[in-house]
């Protein structure tokens, strides 16, 4: 099961630097990250883009590329982290997707199925905290979208996105994401729309994402994906 390569994929375009050993802890987060509400409300900078969040984007990508040491850290910084910072949202949400990589490793059974549970419980409980957080919101959005349908998430994933590229496009909107986030957004909303067959709403995002950047891996891939809607 694929699981958020959005995030594998913003990680990739913000880091410039060698991503830290796995085994070592991240560092104290910035008041950029601690404060969701800040980041988001004062558009700043693109939330994804924060120094400390571009770590967890390391880290989380090599969780999802099969990494379960990294994993299992991860879970354990995580839960240290959004009790020392319980507002913040956007931790909790980065929690509960990596419970969702540890359901992916676990054995199958009762257990599988339990930690799949949490990662959702947790990614709700995130967006319920902080409805207008739009990168939290994200996060929940891919996860939910990468889930199987008999989890009957995707109406949910479909709905986040509606929400995100509303408020993103909204004339004064508050909120500021750089062109790799804008088109990722605008890649996987065309995605949860064709998941449940409407294509032309897919082709109306996937047109609007190639207008930010054509020649961009995203954009490349959008226009790949909207030759297969002819």
């Amino acid at each position: 099961m694929k699981l958020l390569f959005l995030l594998v994929f913003i990680g990739t375009m913000t880091l410039q630097a060698e991503t830290p050993p796995s085994e070592s802890s991240p560092p104290p987060p910035s008041d950029a990250a601690v404060d969701a509400h800040s980041t988001i409300k004062a558009a700043a900078i693109d939330p994804f883009q924060d120094p400390f969040i571009a770590t967890l984007h390391a880290r989380h990508q090599k969780a999802v590329e099969g990494d379960k040491k990294e994993v299992k850290l991860l879970v354990s910084d995580l839960e240290k982290l959004t009790a020392e910072n319980p507002q913040n949202s956007l931790l909790l949400a980065y929690l509960g997707s990596t419970y969702t990589l540890q359901s992916r490793d676990a054995f199958p059974g009762p257990t599988k199925l339990e930690l799949l549970k949490k990662g959702g419980k947790t990614l709700d409980q995130a967006v319920n905290q902080d409805p207008y957080n739009i990168a939290t919101r994200f996060i929940r959005a891919v996860n939910y979208y990468e889930l199987p349908r008999i989890f009957n998430k995707r109406n949910i994933s479909r709905e986040d996105f509606q929400i995100i590229v509303t408020q993103m496009e909204s004339p004064g909107s508050p909120c500021y994401f750089s062109d790799e986030t804008r088109q990722a957004i605008y890649y996987y909303s065309g995605f949860s729309y064709q998941q449940l067959k409407q294509p032309e709403q897919s082709k109306i995002l996937w047109q609007k994402g190639i207008q930010i950047s054509p020649f961009s891996s995203l954009g490349q891939k959008m226009q790949h994906e909207l030759k297969k809607l002819k």
